[in-house]
């Protein structure tokens, strides 16, 4: 009994307090002055979205959240609120989420890269396919940005050559 307790224990403390990093959180609940945002800006009714579970990722600058608005084509689409700001780096039809955000430490930064992975229609393949969407945190801009060099990095598994992450765009009004 006692090799037991103390097998686990030592691996209770070998387990991290939290998995996420310091100044960064996800949760199933978008802020309600998020809501409000899209709804204003979309005109529909709350009732027509939801954030996917555990698909809102909060840092001290702002929030981003993976959204399934409901429309039988499938519409999945990521948003930022920052600074009363809302805006729409990534969206896509017929898309899915294929799962929750994951906070990458790949490139050994301050703040994780936050990469969501969907399965989005390619017109030029004519059917579906793995896609990633990514965003690095930039500390002058105290936001996320998305960087399409950085998702080709996260899905292409080739860590040899570092992101190029001049294509950034960061959200309206923190540029």
């Amino acid at each position: 009994m006692k090799v037991v307790s103390l097998l686990f224990l030592t691996l209770t403390w070998a387990l991290p307090a939290s998995a996420e990093p310091a100044g960064v959180s996800t949760s199933q609940a978008m802020p309600a002055a998020m809501v409000a945002a899209l709804t204003k800006e979309h005109q529909m009714p709350a009732e027509r979205f939801r954030s996917i579970t555990d698909g809102v990722v909060s840092w001290s600058g702002g929030t981003m959240a993976a959204v399934v608005i409901e429309d039988p084509n499938g519409i999945c689409a990521i948003y930022r609120y920052q600074e009363g700001q809302l805006d729409l780096p990534f969206d896509g039809v017929p898309c899915k989420f294929l799962g929750p955000p994951s906070l990458m430490s790949d490139r050994k930064t301050d703040m994780p890269d936050v990469v969501f992975a969907v399965e989005l229609f390619v017109p030029n393949r004519g059917g579906m396919a793995n896609h990633k969407v990514a965003f690095y945190y930039d500390a002058e801009k105290n936001a996320y940005c998305e960087s399409q060099s950085l998702a080709s990095w996260y899905l292409s598994g080739n860590r040899a050559l570092a992101p190029d992450l001049q294509d950034g765009r960061c959200v309206a009004g923190s540029e």
